[in-house]
């Protein structure tokens, strides 16, 4: 409202201002999660603003008790209903690395092996037989 001339008007604010918030117990930060807007510069209190903004605050309240309920039904809902059995799918045995202990015993085998065919391979040559020298006498 606005006073001029001994005639009051009454005008729309550009918002609330500080102290209606503090009148009716609303924190800055949750006036602006609300969508409330603020006017800083106004420092007047009036009484229907005050109400007014009990009145967003019961409603907001109310709100959020109805959507809960209604979370907690539709939840209900879905837990009543059977959900499909999910399909097991085979996995196959993942291929683990030997044992360092194993690793060892194979290689030596065929180092063993290796050893035994190159023996095979390759006879002993023999060696001549000595002549000997014929005796003077």
């Amino acid at each position: 409202m606005t006073h001029s001339k001994n005639i009051t008007k009454e005008k729309n604010s550009r918002g609330f201002s500080l102290g209606e918030l503090r009148e009716a117990n609303v924190n800055v930060n949750r006036a602006n999660s609300l969508g409330i807007i603020l006017d800083f510069r106004r420092g007047t209190v009036r009484e229907n603003n005050v109400a007014l903004l009990k009145d967003l605050l019961n409603k907001n309240v109310e709100a959020k008790k109805q959507r809960k309920v209604d979370v907690k039904k539709q939840t209900g809902e879905v837990k009543e209903k059977v959900k499909p059995e999910k399909v097991k799918k085979k996995i196959a045995p993942k291929k683990v690395a030997p044992k360092k202990e194993e690793v060892i015993k194979e290689i030596k085998q065929e180092a063993k092996e290796v050893k035994a065919e190159k023996a095979k391979k390759t006879p002993a040559k023999k060696s001549a037989p000595k002549k000997e020298k014929a005796k003077k006498e």
